[in-house]
């Protein structure tokens, strides 16, 4: 190899000043402070700081060296493969890896932020909770189950679910048939029974199901959670003006003084501003007897 000295810029490269020293020198001249060049080249500032003192042993393996030495070298105007074959033949390092492979310093941006990482865990958590509640009942339409008026005749002005009248059954042997309007009309004729004007009402859950109990006026909850499979809920005596609001209407069942009250609504229909009384849920459906 040549004695040679190579020059750049009035500064000697393979002279008596190993590459270090060529560096810190050229920096001075230009005014450079080491950590501004630190943070332009995204050299670590302990590595430079040992590339200037010749403290080799202290830096990172010789292909990640060179990429620093390049950086540092192009920063301050210098031939970097030049800079670069100089400090080879300089450092003790072993060149464990091809020496034409440059690692060049990985710029922080290509690297994902702890903020973005928390922020994917907060949104699939969110998701998740949004699906539970959908699958409670939370998110259910406000319609009402359909209902029809009272039959005439009928003391009480209640009203009543319309239900799809069964399929005709085969007559037995030996009994009469009777005309399906005739069937109506005694069914319409025939009273209902009245609902208990007294005793204790229960709501019980058959399935889980969101529930919230509130004030009428107010709206200041007395319950508000989610009822699992066999949860009661019984209205105090005291209260009369408590309303009812669920999200699986059909999952619950209530009763008045041990007298079940037809369903409220569908299994996943949302019914809301329901009174909790004996005479509210009269005006709402026709008691059956358990």
């Amino acid at each position: 190899m040549s004695d040679e000295l190579e020059t750049q810029d009035g500064i000697n490269l393979g002279g008596a000043r190993h590459i270090g020293e060529v560096l810190s020198a050229r920096r001075l001249e230009l005014g450079r402070e080491l950590a501004d060049i630190a943070h332009q080249t995204r050299v670590p500032l302990r590595h430079l700081t040992a590339i200037e003192e010749g403290k080799h042993d202290t830096l990172p393996a010789l292909p990640y060296t060179i990429g620093f030495v390049k950086s540092y070298a192009r920063i301050l105007g210098l031939d970097p493969d030049t800079t670069a074959e100089q400090f080879r033949r300089e450092t003790t390092k072993p060149d464990r890896v091809i020496p034409t492979m440059d690692h060049e310093p990985i710029e922080d941006v290509r690297v994902p932020t702890r903020a973005a990482a928390l922020l994917g865990i907060v949104l699939l958590g969110v998701v998740i909770l949004a699906v539970a509640a959908w699958g409670l009942g939370w998110f259910g339409g406000d319609e009402a189950p359909a209902v029809a008026e009272a039959p005439a005749g009928s003391d009480d002005g209640a009203t009543v679910a319309v239900d799809t009248p069964p399929a005709p059954q085969a007559s037995s042997p030996g009994v009469a048939e009777v005309p399906a309007t005739d069937a109506a009309t005694a069914a319409a004729a025939t009273p209902a029974p009245a609902v208990p004007t007294g005793g204790a009402i229960v709501v019980t859950a058959r399935e889980d199901a969101w529930v919230k109990i509130y004030e009428v006026g107010s709206g200041r909850s007395v319950f508000q959670g989610v009822m699992a499979a066999g949860d009661r809920y019984e209205v105090p005596a005291d209260r009369q003006d408590l309303l009812l609001w669920t999200g699986r209407a059909g999952a619950l069942d209530l009763t008045v003084g041990g007298t079940a009250i037809p369903p409220l609504g569908a299994a996943t229909q949302t019914v809301r501003d329901v009174p909790l009384t004996a005479a509210g849920l009269a005006a709402r459906a026709q008691p059956r007897a358990e």
